[in-house]
C-alpha cells in the first residue's frame, strides 16, 4: 500500500466520469456497516519486514476478520512527516524512535493506553522506558554491545571482550569496526552510553583509544559478507539484533555478543494516535503486541529482540541477557538527545577526519608504553594530547553551543557561520595537538616502522 500517494492529473474529457466515480465510491463507503469500518488498523512503522509481517500475521490469526495495513517510513523521515501531519489517518505508531514519540506526546497527538504496570514496568533500573503518563509504551528492548568472532579474538591472544575498554587492547589494532554516528543512526546512543557511563572526559579518552584500533563503518550492517562473521575483523561495536540479520551469511554462526556493564537497553515504543480512525482495532493491536503471546514473537531468531515483560525471562531459558536484572548507571536519554548534534560533530572531527594520522600516533604511543616508558613525561603528555576532548565537560553543557550544532527538523546537519567558525577552531586545535604529540613521540617512531 502506498502512503501519501499524490493523485494524478485528469484530462478534461474524463472530468465528469471522475466526479461520478468519486461520488459512488464515497457513497459505498458511508453505506458500509459501522462495525466493518473498524475491522482494520493502519500501522506506521520503521520495522523491517521480518518483524512487521510476523506480528501482522499473528495478530490476524488471533483476531479473525481483522486486518493490519502496514505503512513504512524510516524514523527520521517519519519525524518530519509527523511534524507536518500529526499522524492524521494513522491508528498506531510502532517504531524504535524515542524522539518521535516524545514529540507526539508533547504535541498531544497520542491517546492514553491502558497498561498493566506490574506485568509491564515503566522503567528499567530507575530509567524510564515508557511514558510515565501512559501515552506510549515500551514494546521491546535492544541492547548495545560488542559482536565478536571468538576464533578471531582467540587468534589475537585475547579473551572474549566483555567491556568497551577491552577494545582498546593493542592486539585489536586494525581488527575492530566502529560506526560513525553521523551515518549510522543507532551509534549516537551507543556512544552516549560510554560518555554517560564513564563520564564525559574519560568517555572521550576511551573512545579515542579504541578509535586508534578501528576501521570506521558508515552502515549499520555490511552490504556483503560480514567481516566479523568471516574473521577478517575480530569485533564490532553494534546492537544485539544485528546478529540476527547476519544469520545465513557466510560464517555468521561464528558471531558472539557481549553486553558491557556500562551499556544501554534502548526501548522501541508503540502508541495510538488520539484521532485514530479505527480506535477499537488499534487498541487490540497494541494489546496484542504487549501481550505474552506477542512478546514471545520477539524471541524468534529472525527478530532477536528483548521482551519488555520481565516474567518471560523467568519462563523461558536461554535468553542472552535479562535487562531487568542489570545494574543501571542512570542513563538519561533526554540528555543524550539534547547534545546529539554536538556529540556527532565532535566525533567526526576528533576521531574520523584525521584518523590515519591518529592511528600512527597511537601505535607509536603504545609501543613506547609497552617498552616500559609510560612514566616518561613526554609519553604521558602525548597520551593526554590524544585523549583530551575538543570540548570540556563544562563547555558541552552550554545551551547555546548545543543549539549551534543541533540537527534541523528534517534531521539534517545544521549550517551557520558560527558553527563553521567553531569547527575550524577545533580542527586547528587538533592539528596542533597531533603535531606536538608527533614531536614528543618521534624518538619512539622506529618501534613501529614496517
Amino acid at each position: 500500500m502506498k502512503y501519501n500517494r499524490k493523485p494524478g492529473t485528469e484530462n478534461s474529457g474524463n472530468h465528469w466520469h471522475t466526479i461520478v466515480y468519486l461520488f459512488l465510491l464515497s457513497l459505498s463507503f458511508y453505506c458500509q456497516p459501522a462495525q466493518a469500518s473498524d475491522n482494520r488498523v493502519i500501522v506506521l512503522t520503521s520495522y523491517a519486514e521480518e518483524v512487521s509481517t510476523r506480528f501482522q500475521a499473528a495478530f490476524e490469526r488471533a483476531y479473525p476478520g481483522k486486518r493490519v495495513e502496514i505503512l513504512w517510513r524510516h524514523g527520521e523521515d517519519a519525524y518530519y512527516h509527523l511534524m507536518q501531519t500529526g499522524g492524521k489517518g494513522i491508528d498506531v505508531y510502532w517504531s524504535p524512535a524515542p524522539g518521535n514519540f516524545a514529540m507526539l506526546r508533547r504535541d498531544n497527538r497520542l491517546a492514553r493506553l491502558s497498561l498493566d504496570r506490574k506485568a509491564l514496568p515503566g522503567d528499567l533500573g530507575g530509567v524510564e522506558i515508557s511514558d510515565p503518563a501512559g501515552y506510549y509504551a515500551a514494546f521491546e528492548l535492544a541492547g548495545y554491545g560488542i559482536a565478536y568472532n571468538a576464533r578471531a579474538v582467540k587468534a589475537l591472544g585475547l579473551p572474549p571482550p566483555k567491556e568497551w575498554s577491552d577494545l582498546a587492547a593493542i592486539p585489536y589494532a586494525g581488527k575492530v569496526q566502529m560506526p560513525i554516528p553521523g551515518s549510522v543512526g543507532f551509534a549516537s546512543v551507543l556512544y552516549e552510553a560510554i560518555l554517560q557511563g564513564y563520564g564525559w572526559e574519560k568517555g572521550w579518552a576511551l573512545l579515542s583509544e579504541i578509535a586508534g584500533n578501528v576501521t570506521f563503518n558508515r552502515a549499520a550492517f555490511p552490504d556483503e559478507k560480514d567481516a566479523v562473521a568471516t574473521g577478517e575483523m575480530a569485533a564490532r561495536m553494534t546492537m544485539d539484533f544485528f546478529i540476527s540479520i547476519a544469520t545465513g551469511t557466510d560464517g555468521s554462526n561464528k558471531i558472539s555478543f557481549s553486553y558491557p556493564s556500562r551499556t544501554v537497553y534502548n526501548p522501541a515504543h508503540i502508541a495510538i494516535f488520539a484521532q485514530a480512525p479505527h480506535p477499537e482495532t488499534a487498541r487490540e493491536f497494541v494489546d496484542f503486541a504487549l501481550s505474552t503471546e506477542g512478546q514471545k514473537l520477539l524471541l524468534h531468531p529472525d527478530i532477536h529482540r528483548l521482551p519488555v515483560r520481565p516474567a518471560l525471562y523467568q519462563e523461558i531459558s536461554g535468553i542472552a541477557v535479562n535487562p531487568f536484572q542489570q545494574q543501571s548507571f542512570g542513563y538519561n536519554a533526554s540528555f543524550g538527545r539534547e547534545r546529539h548534534g554536538l556529540m556527532v560533530a565532535i566525533f567526526d572531527i576528533m576521531l574520523v577526519r584525521f584518523h590515519d594520522r591518529q592511528v600512527t600516533l597511537w601505535k607509536t604511543l603504545h609501543a613506547a608504553e609497552s617498552a616500559g616508558l609510560s612514566a616518561r613525561p613526554e609519553v604521558q603528555r602525548a597520551r593526554q594530547l590524544l585523549t583530551t576532548p575538543l570540548v570540556s565537560d563544562a563547555e558541552q553543557k552550554d545551551a547555546a553551543l548545543r543549539r549551534t550544532f543541533a540537527f534541523t527538523e528534517k534531521a539534517e546537519k545544521s549550517s551557520s557561520p558560527q558553527r563553521t567558525k567553531i569547527e575550524n577552531q577545533w580542527i586547528n586545535a587538533l592539528k596542533q595537538r597531533m603535531d606536538e604529540a608527533s614531536q614528543l613521540l618521534a624518538p619512539h617512531q622506529r618501534a613501529v616502522q614496517p
